[in-house]
């Protein structure tokens, strides 16, 4: 076990060494401290005001406790897991000081957090980029966490000066002991890798120009993938399609503003730059702009007629030194490298020629951060556009560090599961994020009706870093329906997005299911922004609720028993029947009036219906007809155990043999 907390215990010994009132003290959430620190020098609405190392001694001595009881991280059952997905620059900034401004969160003060997940029974963490960012060509006042300078740095913001005199303590280091917490307390650790884009000024443009894609710098203004007349928004580029792109004098004018790396057009002036740029520290890019007036290009979406806008803060990495074959008779011979709908898809539209150095670059990179930080898996960044025989590589050496690695795809169509679990997938993003941005009856159950089908897990969750919060939606009471709805879906790992268990409405980013008719609001991924954790009001008893029932009835909660009655009125219901029970998910989604759940119609025969749990206050009881009958308030959500005791049959009445049928046959017609 010693082995297994090294990192923690040498971080607690450091901060018991450090002298009483030596840092000045913080100001923290209430809510983080689950610890029981109880030294605090003084509180004040919803804060506390604490010595931080003292505070700190305290916090790792519970960690440590803790894992007495969760013990280090084992193989994951996904059927059991709960992902948490946050990014530690924004998850723990708080005004710290009661300066007035926000301080960026450190991977020492997500470390804070870490008590609160396990009371969420979190045991998958999933860290948005925490790799080092590029400055040139930031959005917002801190730049996309996925303008990636370098895969092999971290961002210098999450080093915690708390932990300035510890000798010898790396940011890598930093990292690690995270990590190492986390295993303590049973939860893996997965991170999102950036295989398909870097930041358009990045560590490898001095030695690797041909890595990217180039532009004549007069195009920057303005630059944007051609619009295809004759398609339809957001059309996917099919082969069949290949020909009307192609025939566009949009997409001919578009090639035209691509360059050959600055390397080929002017290789002695290239070396002078690079050699200006590591003597005097000007941004190489900048120089390539000013003096060869060329520019890494812009990426954007691979869908046609898209209209979310470019982004400026990254650039495709140049996979294949050739186009694909299958596109080769549309272009010219002195046709530059270019980026397009279909380039940007190499798992459909391949080179013959891979770009070998840079292949081998990804996959080191992916085995560095395995090995350095002691990594469980990735979630890969638009890996869906991946060669699969990068895809495949990258996958063997993440495999050679972790044979039980969770490995992400950010997909987001359930239809593409069998795909995703050829590669090598076990979870997927899949749907769920787009069904539930407009939540009505038939989207819900058409989406849970497919579910058992699929042969890899999927998010289950109703927002993600990518989309508007759900509590944007319909505010608190909605975001606990969909809490509950989320929990118990098969083949749904559920998940939170920082913030979801405090009600938080300001999103991270809205490129996905935007309700903000693109309004320029600040977003966690560019902006300097903190969660409020003081709301009075938290999702933390209702997910401990959840993750008791879950663990109560695990065995009956499995795919195969997985059972949907039809819906009643605006009650959506979803259930997993065995034997005698029937546990039974209901959902009122109409926002504004009540609806009645009539449980013998759920099926007939039925008896004794328990109530385990409400989002809200319903009311169970029966009519004046002696019926059964529940209450549900708008956007409420219940769970009931149904027992289907035998009785005698009166007429016109149904027996529990006649509603097994039922059911069997239900399950005929969904397979």
């Amino acid at each position: 076990m010693a082995g297994q907390h090294a990192r923690v215990m040498r971080m607690l010994e450091y901060f018991a060494s450090r002298p009483a009132g030596q840092e000045e003290p913080l100001w923290l959430p209430e809510l983080w401290n689950e610890c029981g620190y109880e030294d605090v020098l003084e509180r004040k609405e919803g804060e506390i005001r604490v010595d931080p190392a003292d505070f700190l001694q305290k916090h790792l001595r519970y960690l440590l406790e803790l894992s007495l009881q969760h013990g280090p991280a084992r193989e994951t059952d996904l059927d059991k897991s709960m992902i948490y997905c946050a990014l530690p620059r924004y998850s723990a900034a708080w005004d710290y000081d009661h300066s007035g401004g926000i301080q960026s969160g450190t991977f020492l003060r997500f470390m804070i957090l870490l008590p609160l997940l396990k009371r969420m029974d979190v045991n998958i963490l999933y860290l948005l980029p925490v790799t080092r960012p590029s400055d040139l060509n930031r959005k917002g006042d801190l730049g996309s966490p996925y303008a990636v300078y370098s895969l092999y740095e971290l961002d210098p913001k999450l080093h915690d000066p708390l932990l300035d005199e510890m000798n010898g303590l790396t940011l890598d280091e930093e990292l690690a002991t995270l990590v190492e917490a986390c295993h303590l307390l049973g939860m893996k650790v997965v991170f999102d890798f950036i295989p398909r884009v870097s930041a358009r000024d990045n560590s490898f443009l001095a030695e690797h120009p041909e890595w990217f894609y180039w532009i004549d710098t007069r195009a920057l203004e303005g630059f944007r993938p051609p619009e295809i007349e004759g398609l339809d928004f957001f059309t996917e580029c099919t082969p069949d399609k290949l020909e009307t792109v192609y025939a566009s004098p949009e997409t001919r004018r578009f090639l035209t503003f691509f360059r050959r790396p600055p390397h080929e057009l002017n290789p002695d002036l290239w070396n002078e730059l690079k050699e200006r740029s590591r003597l005097t520290g000007e941004p190489l890019l900048r120089l390539a702009e000013a003096e060869m007036g060329v520019t890494t290009a812009p990426a954007h979406s691979d869908w046609i007629n898209d209209v979310q806008p470019i982004w400026t803060d990254v650039a495709f990495f140049r996979l294949f030194e050739d186009p694909s074959p299958l596109v080769l008779p549309y272009l010219s011979e002195d046709q530059a490298p270019y980026a397009l709908f279909d380039t940007i898809k190499c798992n459909l539209y391949p080179g013959s020629k891979p770009n070998e150095s840079l292949w081998e670059m990804l996959t080191e990179a992916a085995a560095f951060q395995m090995r350095t930080y002691g990594i469980d898996g990735f979630r890969i960044d638009i890996g869906h556009t991946l060669p699969v025989p990068l895809l495949q590589d990258i996958f063997r050496t993440i495999r050679g560090h972790a044979p039980d690695a969770i490995l992400i795809s950010e997909d987001l169509f359930n239809r593409n599961h069998r795909e995703a679990a050829r590669t090598g997938y076990n979870v997927m993003l899949g749907s769920g994020w787009n069904v539930m941005s407009d939540i009505r009856i038939e989207r819900l159950r058409d989406y849970v009706q497919e579910l058992p089908e699929l042969q890899l897990h999927v998010f289950a969750c109703s927002e993600t870093a990518d989309t508007p919060r759900i509590t944007s939606r319909g505010g608190k009471p909605l975001s606990r329906l969909m809490t509950v709805f989320n929990y118990f879906l098969p083949n749904g790992i559920p998940y939170l997005t920082t913030g979801m268990e405090v009600f938080e409405e300001q999103p991270l980013n809205c490129g996905l299911a935007d309700n903000t008719d693109g309004a320029d609001i600040p977003r966690a991924f560019f902006n300097t922004m903190k969660i409020n954790w003081l709301s009075p009001a938290t999702l933390l008893p209702l997910l401990e609720e959840l993750g008791q029932i879950k663990r109560r009835y695990v065995s009956l909660l499995q795919p195969a028993n997985f059972y949907m009655p039809d819906a009643q009125d605006q009650i959506l219901i979803y259930s997993y029947y065995a034997g005698d029970e029937l546990f039974c998910a209901c959902f009122n989604l109409n926002p504004e009036e009540e609806s009645i759940l009539r449980t013998r119609r759920i099926g007939p025969g039925l008896s004794r219906t328990e109530l385990l749990l409400e989002s809200d206050a319903g009311e169970l009881r029966t009519d004046g007809d002696g019926e059964e009958i529940y209450v549900m308030r708008p956007y409420q959500a219940a769970l009931l155990m149904i027992r289907l005791v035998p009785k005698i049959r009166e007429e016109g009445e149904e027996s529990i043999e006649q509603f097994q049928e039922y059911r069997h046959e239900a399950d005929r017609c969904l397979a």
